[in-house]
């Protein structure tokens, strides 16, 4: 049932745990949205358009995670925030439409939409929350990105030359405010102890982005395949990426149990305040490695340039690198034998350049069987015996 009352309680930390069917709704918006954001990677594969979509995924991913700490603040099933939902999934939408054309005629477009929905969900919660607990809170919230978005705008007005460096610093805005707990003059910081309050669904939740994520790198390796004409090497490189997504979920899941169940209970003000830039690594890597795909199918044995190599061997190390920034703010975890297959990957990569695209991906594929394996056997000398 969706409840009309007049408040906006706090989600219930004791309820389900289960993410409501909007927001899961709200979930599918970003498969276009990461893959428009993985085909203009592989479309642009230079130091500037790497440098320019990164930029672009990044506030995509903003939108995404802080709607996830609105429905972790407030329930998803009353009338306002399922709003705010919606207003956002509007705003996504527009956004993943623009994207293509972010850095020629659709600047516009996409600022209007990021900002707009940032915009509409303050407005939205600051009026359902007056004069309750949070109000303060939204004013924060509000108040930081009227100052980003006006650098969002900036950019989306300005030319080519200006906007790269307006919207970079309107998202290093964004992300310092909360990292900085929204810092206002009159005002201070949101209190740590509303940070505290923290379900076992926060974590859900960014389990099932980094899932659909996984899904977006097998649904453009498979796209890219089937509109490809049939050769060996394709269908070596379209098997090499299947198994990456295999592997990448392997390395995912190991303990993530026991992170979901130590950022609810152990360390809820480190998860909420920092799941946003861990897993922003995460998602990233995902998406960098299903860009690099779309490279190795479109051209298996032909040249692997440096910005190839960025895809293709970055996206795995950020993923891996994502990874273990949660177990190491969770755990106290840090694996040496991880750090060392990232640095034996890492260190190769000059030496990659020589090597043709399917190649390079074998390698990385290698790599992260090496991982899974060192992984396997250190939680079995970890687990307690009987």
């Amino acid at each position: 049932m969706t409840s009309t009352g007049p408040t906006v309680p706090r989600r219930n930390p004791k309820s389900s745990n289960r993410a409501t069917l909007m927001e899961l709704f709200f979930d599918v918006f970003y498969v276009a949205m990461f893959a428009q954001l993985s085909m203009q990677l592989a479309q642009h594969p230079t130091w500037s358009g790497l440098g320019q979509r990164l930029i672009l995924l990044l506030a995509a991913w903003w939108t995404w995670s802080v709607t996830a700490v609105t429905t972790e603040f407030y329930d998803p099933g009353l009338r306002v925030i399922q709003g705010v939902i919606a207003s956002t999934m509007f705003g996504v939408s527009l956004m993943a439409v623009a994207v293509p054309g972010a850095y020629d005629g659709r600047g516009l477009l996409f600022a209007s939409a990021y900002v707009g929905l940032h915009l509409v969900r303050g407005i939205l919660l600051i009026v359902a929350l007056r004069p309750r607990r949070g109000h303060a809170r939204e004013q924060r919230f509000l108040l930081w990105f009227v100052v980003s978005g006006a650098l969002w705008i900036a950019g989306g007005l300005a030319g080519p030359s200006w906007r790269t460096g307006l919207w970079a610093s309107a998202l290093a805005v964004d992300f310092a405010a909360s990292a900085l707990r929204y810092p206002t003059p009159g005002r201070g910081r949101v209190p740590l102890d509303q940070y505290a309050q923290l379900s076992v669904h926060f974590g859900e939740r960014y389990q099932q982005i980094a899932i659909l994520a996984l899904g977006e790198l097998t649904l453009m390796a498979t796209l890219q395949f089937g509109s490809s004409v049939y050769t060996p090497a394709r269908t070596v490189a379209f098997l090499a990426a299947i198994v990456t997504a295999l592997l990448f979920w392997q390395i995912y899941v190991l303990q993530s149990n026991k992170l979901v169940d130590r950022s609810a209970h152990k360390h809820p003000r480190h998860a909420v305040r920092l799941a946003p830039y861990v897993y922003a690594v995460l998602v990233t890597g995902i998406i960098a490695t299903s860009a690099g795909v779309d490279l190795v199918l479109h051209d298996p044995l032909g040249s692997t340039t440096a910005s190839w190599v960025v895809l293709i061997v970055g996206g795995p190390v950020l993923f891996v690198v994502g990874r273990m920034g949660s177990e190491y703010v969770l755990l106290g975890q840090l694996p040496p034998s991880r750090l060392a297959w990232l640095a034996l990957l890492v260190g190769s990569t000059p030496l990659l350049v020589m090597l043709a695209p399917i190649l390079v991906v074998a390698l990385v594929g290698c790599v992260l069987v090496g991982i899974t394996i060192t992984d396997s056997r250190r939680i079995r000398r970890e687990a307690p015996a009987g």
